[in-house]
């Protein structure tokens, strides 16, 4: 009986996926969805998986964590889907969200332009958040290479808008619009890729992780 290749590389990729993103939850102390893309799309008909991890510090509330893992496609050379769980923690109570988006490229000579958008829903204690989460990041990337060291720097400017009635206590999601300025790196790893990112806010800041793998 032959075994089907494509199907079985598929299916490894996500259990890296998961076990990737499990360790990474269970060794946060905290975190929010971050960036965590360059502004280059993956390319039409491609597929890989990415695993997260942030640690975000809210100004005079608390430290929250959001661990996550998505599935990315390449609808055509300028955009990306992405959709996937997650799960955000704090003061030791968790909720469950579903997040989708996308990421459209604008320019690509040189440096590299794009609109990141994902939009996220609570599906556990959603009278503790807002109804939803629009995340809209202006993403310039750059391939930069040192030595023998390749990688593609990125920042840009972020905006994370909540949605929906007013909640007299909103323990996983901000009250009001967050603006954040994301300064990352992705190195890439043969099929795998390594991302590092640091959020600065006024209101909030953050230190994110991701790893993806592109069968």
């Amino acid at each position: 009986m032959k075994i089907n290749t494509a199907k079985f590389d598929v299916a490894t990729a996500v259990i890296k996926i998961l076990a990737i993103w499990l360790l990474l939850w269970l060794a946060s102390s905290a975190a929010q969805a971050q960036t965590l893309t360059t502004a280059e799309t993956i390319g039409k008909g491609k597929m890989s998986y990415f695993a997260a991890s942030n640690a975000l510090v809210a100004k005079d509330f608390t430290t929250l964590h959001y661990g996550y893992g998505q599935v990315v496609y390449g609808i055509n050379d300028r955009v990306d889907l992405y959709a996937g769980p997650g799960v955000i923690t704090a003061f030791g109570r968790s909720q469950v969200n579903v997040t989708a988006g996308a990421n459209v490229n604008l320019w690509k000579r040189g440096i590299a332009i794009s609109s990141f958008n994902l939009l996220t829903t609570g599906l556990t204690k959603r009278s503790e958040s807002a109804n939803w989460l629009w995340l809209n990041s202006t993403v310039v990337s750059k391939n930069v290479k040192i030595s023998r060291i390749a990688f593609t720097a990125y920042s840009g400017y972020s905006f994370l808008v909540p949605f929906g009635p007013e909640k007299e206590f909103k323990l996983f999601t901000p009250p009001t619009t967050q603006k954040n300025i994301p300064i990352g790196a992705m190195i890439p790893i043969g099929k795998h890729a390594v991302f590092a990112e640091y959020n600065y806010g006024k209101q909030t800041q953050a230190i994110s992780i991701g790893f993806s793998y592109a069968p």
